[in-house]
């Protein structure tokens, strides 16, 4: 008979893997196990919400983004950063014994077990009728039910968003061993979850959403955190300017109309003792003595420089250090720190990789990470929802509309940054939206933002990979060969379904 696990093997047997751990695994069934252990369901949903939670602001790929972004610069061989950081870019090794292979497999693990997890969770339910309690006995079947199918639209969403294909797991008994849904596939399927977990809200007045250690978040929290997060998965779907603009008309209408019923605040969480921290956000603005452990790129320094003298590339004089610029953004001073100190940029590895300045929004007082007790964590901003409503206007060539909302008196650049109102055109609308994505959103906006607003706006650097590769260990198991994408010399390069797997050259820079 079939036995169950709670750590089912991602995507392509999902056979095998490590099991629950009872005295005899191996004779326990479905059957015997839910009848043996009351609190399994809840087990499940809350280890796959909390994967699910977690992963969208995991550093393990998301400081790898930043870099390919020019958010983030380093010369560090931990992680492979520095290929990542890599002027003019190289091409992404998907290799299991690469030491930068991390990024793209526990990115895929985690989701897909998140996914995995959720799906039995929703078999339980729909399929099997079988009532779900938590460890106290109390009946939480369908606060599982919406856990579930949040924990599968958040997973799918952001596996199509980051990678180039996969596979839809909807079905708890599925054998399929082949990766045949293209990324656009997975994100639909996603979003189809999330407004599900919309429906079943609505329904449920006593929602009890308690999966997270240390924080309960409330009904109205969670209707916010799923349209803001269907926003942001849904405009994150084009690969370069040209898909974004043929996705039409009602794409972009749904993007807004998500966005419209988003965060007006910041959702931040305290830090409590185990429980959950923006694990990238704490990478980012890790300390390094004066300097940092990953620093802020030049971009953001060049971006902001009012004197518009400051280089897109350090300068390779090792004499020269860059003073700090003068700026008529009043958050780049809170945001950001300068430093004379390169700290553990190493001048070998490409000097035009070094930066003067590390980040400093987020940091606790006296603390170097965000891990502990009391610390404010960013889960998601309500300037990104402005952000997305504002870009989605853009797209529906509302330029005037797009205006507005990045001269409202309550928009950062304005009640924070004090800065004058822009014009209703193409061009100084989009070099806005890339302003604010650096400057407000850069590490506070999870995995993938902002790089996949440079990657639907043609503004990543030539050679640049657009999305990750299904990893080369999952390809094994069904005797597929490794593949990849990036390097200078691949630019333009295209994906199996068409799209730009590597960007071409014609980014916020040139490539070198």
């Amino acid at each position: 008979m079939k036995k169950i696990f709670l750590s089912i093997a991602i995507a392509a047997s999902l056979t095998s893997c490590e099991s629950i751990g009872f005295d005899d695994p191996s004779t326990l069934t479905n059957e015997a196990a839910i009848d043996k252990i009351k609190s399994l369901g809840y087990v499940l949903t809350t280890s796959s919400i909390q994967t699910a939670f977690n992963t969208t602001t995991s550093n393990a790929g998301g400081s790898h983004f930043s870099l390919w972004a020019d958010q983030s610069t380093n010369t560090n061989g931990s992680q492979s950063w520095w290929d990542f950081a890599n002027e003019p870019r190289i091409r992404l090794n998907n290799n299991a014994a690469y030491r930068g292979y991390a990024a793209v497999r526990e990115i895929y693990a985690n989701f897909y077990q998140s996914n995995l997890d959720a799906t039995k969770v929703i078999d339980m339910i729909e399929n099997q009728k079988i009532t779900i309690y938590d460890d106290k006995g109390a009946d939480r079947t369908q606060d599982c039910l919406i856990g579930a199918y949040y924990a599968k639209g958040v997973s799918q969403g952001y596996l199509g968003v980051i990678f180039d294909r996969g596979i839809i797991v909807d079905d708890a008994n599925l054998k399929l061993r082949e990766f045949p849904h293209s990324y656009k596939d997975l994100i639909a399927n996603g979003i189809k979850h999330l407004d599900k977990t919309l429906q079943l809200i609505e329904a449920s007045p006593n929602l009890n959403f308690d999966f997270l250690k240390g924080v309960t978040i409330s009904k109205a929290d969670f209707v916010l955190i799923i349209n803001s997060l269907s926003a942001r998965i849904l405009s994150s779907v084009a690969r370069e300017q040209a898909e974004a603009a043929a996705l039409g008309e009602q794409h972009w209408i749904k993007v807004l109309d998500y966005a419209n019923k988003g965060f007006t605040k910041d959702y931040t969480i305290t830090t409590t003792v185990g429980g959950y921290y923006n694990a990238l956000v704490d990478v980012l603005e890790r300390p390094y003595g004066t300097a940092s452990y990953v620093p802020v790129d030049i971009k953001i320094a060049y971006l902001a420089d009012k004197t518009k003298k400051t280089p897109n590339i350090y300068p390779l004089d090792n004499s020269v250090i860059l003073a700090p610029i003068a700026s008529d953004d009043k958050r780049f001073y809170e945001y950001f720190t300068y430093t004379s100190n390169f700290g553990i940029l190493l001048e070998a590895r490409g000097r035009g990789l070094f930066s003067n300045y590390l980040r400093s929004r987020w940091m606790y007082p006296k603390q170097s990470t965000l891990n502990v007790a009391g610390a404010i964590n960013p889960y998601f901003l309500a300037e990104e929802t402005r952000l997305l409503r504002a870009e989605a206007k853009y797209w529906l060539k509302d330029y005037q509309g797009a205006a507005a909302e990045l001269n409202n008196p309550t928009a950062a650049r304005k009640l924070k940054g004090g800065l004058p109102d822009i014009a209703a055109s193409a061009a100084v609308l989009r070099d806005a939206l890339h302003y604010e994505y650096a400057i407000e959103i850069d590490g506070a906006g999870g995995t993938f933002v902002p790089f996949t607003f440079m990657r639907r706006n043609d503004l990543l650097q030539g050679g640049t990979p657009t999305q990750f590769p299904i990893p080369q260990v999952q390809l094994e198991l069904i005797g597929e060969p490794a593949y990849s994408f990036g390097g200078k010399e691949a630019a333009g390069e295209k994906g199996k379904y068409g799209e730009l797997g590597t960007a071409r050259d014609n980014g916020w820079k040139p490539s070198l």
